[in-house]
């Protein structure tokens, strides 16, 4: 359940933040069948808007089979699989270096994806490993 202090008090802010949720629900589910459209952000993206605006579907997403583990992991500072960021970067590489080679014709463009895939890989790497994370509990 929702600590009912995250979500917001104002109508029009719970409106907006409950679309922005459905938004980057959508995304994320489209993200699944479409190459260059992330997935895992999108679905972190709409928990994090649900939680401030809709109890419901903020408890749908976290209990769901397929995205409600990955959430649970990720909320409770756990990170992100090994496996997952292998996954993760090599689907980043294969599906940048392909829109770059059939899609990209400009250096402007080609720059542009070479550094937003630099920079979703960075954040990817950033984040805690999950395996990492529960060996040090353990010791």
């Amino acid at each position: 359940m929702v600590d009912q202090s995250a979500v917001s008090d104002k109508r029009s802010v719970r409106i907006l933040f409950g679309a922005l949720g459905f938004l980057f629900l959508g995304l994320g589910i489209a993200g699944i069948f479409v190459p260059l459209l992330p997935t895992t952000i999108n679905i972190i993206l709409a928990a994090f808007f649900f939680f401030r605006s809709n109890d419901r579907m903020y408890r749908w997403l976290t209990e769901h089979p397929r995205f409600g583990p990955a959430l649970r992991d990720y909320r409770a500072g756990l990170g992100i699989p090994r496996k997952a960021k292998i996954y993760a970067i090599g689907t980043i590489v294969v599906t940048f270096t392909i829109t770059m080679t059939v899609a990209v014709t400009s250096t402007t463009g080609r720059i542009i994806l070479i550094l937003t895939a630099m920079a979703i890989s960075a954040y990817i790497l950033s984040r805690p490993t999950k395996e990492k994370v529960l060996a040090a509990r353990t010791v």
